[in-house]
């Protein structure tokens, strides 16, 4: 473990206002979620031996049903796609 390193962001961290905290562990918490929907998705990738991709545009044509994994599978997916910018 590098603790330089820690105590370096404790200082930069503590040197933050309200406001920038709130917005870093904010960051933070977006960050463990993409990781936790990553990891559901690759559970899924073994399981059923494709990629999401793959899966996604089977389940988009109707090709595998609408099984309670398969529609979990999808909503996952979705989340990680970039949304289109209002405007």
């Amino acid at each position: 473990m590098n603790n330089q390193l820690i105590d370096g962001l404790v200082q930069t961290i503590l040197s933050l206002s309200l406001e920038e905290r709130q917005l870093l562990l904010k960051r933070i918490r977006e960050a463990q979620t993409r990781d936790e929907i990553h990891e559901k998705l690759h559970h899924y990738e073994q399981q059923y031996g494709m990629t999401s991709e793959q899966f996604y545009q089977q389940f988009l044509t109707g090709e595998l049903g609408d099984a309670a994994d398969y529609v979990d599978w999808a909503g996952f997916y979705e989340m990680l796609q970039p949304q289109p910018v209002a405007g």
